[in-house]
């Protein structure tokens, strides 16, 4: 459930900075394109943050922090065997 939410942040957050990008260059705003910058940087910022974050949750929970922290993968482990 905490990767679920987590993920839901990340594709909120995404996507409101991608909105703020657009509305800021329609409106010809002077600050759209350092928006748009910030909009791509964080592209890989905060998809990179949410896997840190997965992975800390796991040393939490006693797993090694390179366990994989997707739950999908580990059921189907787990059926292959």
């Amino acid at each position: 459930m905490f990767k679920r939410i987590s993920a839901i942040i990340g594709i909120i957050i995404l996507a409101a900075l991608y909105i703020t990008a657009l509305a800021a260059a329609l409106t010809g705003s002077p600050a759209a394109g350092k928006i748009f910058i910030a909009s791509i940087m964080c592209t890989v910022f905060i998809p990179v943050m949410i896997h840190m974050l997965l992975m800390m949750n796991n040393a939490r929970k006693g797993k090694s922090w390179m366990d994989e922290p997707y739950s999908y993968r580990e059921k189907k482990d787990k059926n292959d065997h």
